[in-house]
């Protein structure tokens, strides 16, 4: 029996998919949701892996969590650098204004940062970058347990028969 056989022999649920798109400024981010993006992830100018790009200022995040709103669609906002101790200045006030513009989420690749979100921004989901490479469901486990993680965006080597034991 192949592994789609299996689950349709469990008679899970299949819920609606989500359409997550990526958006590298404001006017791409309000395009993905014109277009019907459930939800867009950005980065900002602070704590994105992507430094080198232009990324969102706290202004724009503002802006596309009114739009995103507006539209009943979502901002998930990549905190996914792996910090160094200077990394922390001002973290905590980052975290707690992305909760405060009403951002839905974080997606994070550092469990520190993961436990501070929880600390300091509870309202802000938790969704792990697929940088941490989770591979199985001890780790998901692990960090849902300790860390209150939400969602696990899994490592990219991941096979569907990995998938589908992850989520079980």
């Amino acid at each position: 029996m192949d592994i789609m056989d299996r689950r349709r022999s469990d008679k899970i649920m299949m819920k609606k998919p989500e359409l997550l798109a990526p958006a590298g400024d404001l006017n791409r981010c309000k395009t993905a949701i014109r277009y019907g993006a459930d939800a867009v992830y950005i980065g900002g100018q602070s704590y994105s892996l992507r430094s080198r790009a232009s990324n969102f200022t706290m202004e724009d995040i503002k802006e596309a969590c009114e739009f995103a709103r507006q539209h009943n669609a979502h901002i998930h906002v990549t905190t996914n650098v792996i910090p160094h101790e200077e990394d922390y200045e001002g973290l905590r006030e980052y975290l707690m204004k992305l909760e405060e513009y009403g951002v839905t989420a974080i997606i994070a690749a550092s469990p520190s940062i993961m436990k501070l979100a929880r600390e300091c921004a509870p309202k802000l989901e938790i969704h792990c970058s697929t940088q941490m490479s989770i591979t199985n469901v001890e780790t998901a486990k692990f960090l849902h347990e300790q860390l209150g993680l939400d969602r696990a965006v899994l490592a990219r080597e991941c096979s569907i028969e990995d998938i589908y034991a992850i989520t079980k």
